[in-house]
């Protein structure tokens, strides 16, 4: 049996950027979990789409190695890709719409027309946040992160704990610099899991390593790598609500960008909007630019 497959950058502003995301389509065909985990373990990527346009009941699926996963950023962007290119998205006229079902949630994306195929993809969701203002005082954090107290943010950010779709821990740095050079102390870190019922830890500063957003942001975790920068859309909701929740944030409609990566590394550009207005919901749309870098078949037996 052979499966099609695309091989995407997602949030990328050129080739070979951004995070890659493969999306192989199962047209006409079915497959199980297991099935679907073993392709993931094949491709080696952070995750896997799969499109099953005849499964009325789930679609779209993601898949690791470990096996299925929620949507994030990342892949809601490869599946709508994709989506567009199979003709399955709703054309509005200017732009194309394309709905996805995550157990009782339906996450809508909006995809640009180009005379090229599809221009830049957006979706956008309800947010319903926890927040958890209690952190470890700077100075255990700094030592857990094996950087000076000095370059966390003292004034305008604090750090907190916020979940949406789950708990992170987000710390603030005064520069980028300070986040690229970050990295767990083992034996510090340990001392904080009392403390801390998350080892998700988002780090962020302002400013721009790529030139092009308002702020820097990296996922740390005691099981990465030094050197590795995992893609940061799945905590984009968690640090929406952040800044939502921060008192300078004045209610209205505001707009930001934000990169990931090192200056060797591949980098990616995440653009978000969010609405704050006293008793709403918080409503935010992230969005980005996909390149498609290729495509195959699987030769599945």
């Amino acid at each position: 049996m052979a499966l099609d497959y695309a091989l995407l950058d997602v949030f990328a502003g050129a080739p070979f950027q951004g995070t890659q995301i493969p999306v192989v389509m199962l047209t006409g065909k079915s497959m199980d979990a297991q099935g679907k985990t073993a392709i993931a373990s094949e491709f080696q990527q952070t995750e896997t789409v799969f499109i099953e346009p005849d499964n009325a009941a789930s679609p779209v699926s993601v898949f690791t190695p470990r096996g299925q996963q929620l949507f994030g950023a990342h892949t809601i962007l490869a599946a709508s890709y994709v989506a567009y290119e199979m003709g399955l998205a709703d054309d509005k006229g200017t732009f194309s719409s394309y709905l996805l079902k995550q157990n009782d949630q339906q996450i809508e994306s909006f995809i640009d027309k180009t005379d090229n195929g599809p221009g830049a993809i957006q979706f956008a969701r309800v947010l319903s946040p926890s927040i958890d203002r209690y952190t470890p005082e700077i100075p255990r954090l700094a030592a857990a992160l094996n950087i000076d107290d000095k370059h966390i943010a003292f004034s305008k950010y604090k750090p907190m704990v916020v979940s949406v779709d789950k708990p992170t821990l987000i710390i603030p740095f005064t520069k980028p610099e300070h986040v690229l050079a970050a990295s767990l102390n083992a034996e510090h870190w340990a001392g904080l899991a009392g403390n801390i019922y998350t080892s998700e830890v988002f780090l962020f500063a302002p400013g721009s390593i790529t030139g092009e957003s308002d702020f820097h942001g990296r996922i740390i975790s005691p099981d990465l790598p030094r050197d590795v920068f995992p893609p940061i859309g799945n905590v984009m909701p968690e640090f929406i609500a952040y800044l939502a929740e921060q008192k300078e944030t004045v209610p209205g409609t505001h707009t930001l960008s934000v990169d990931r990566g090192s200056p060797d590394t591949r980098k990616s550009l995440l653009r978000v909007e969010f609405d704050k207005h006293p008793g709403k919901q918080l409503r935010c749309r992230i969005g980005g630019n996909v390149v498609k870098m290729g495509t195959g078949s699987l030769l599945v037996s």
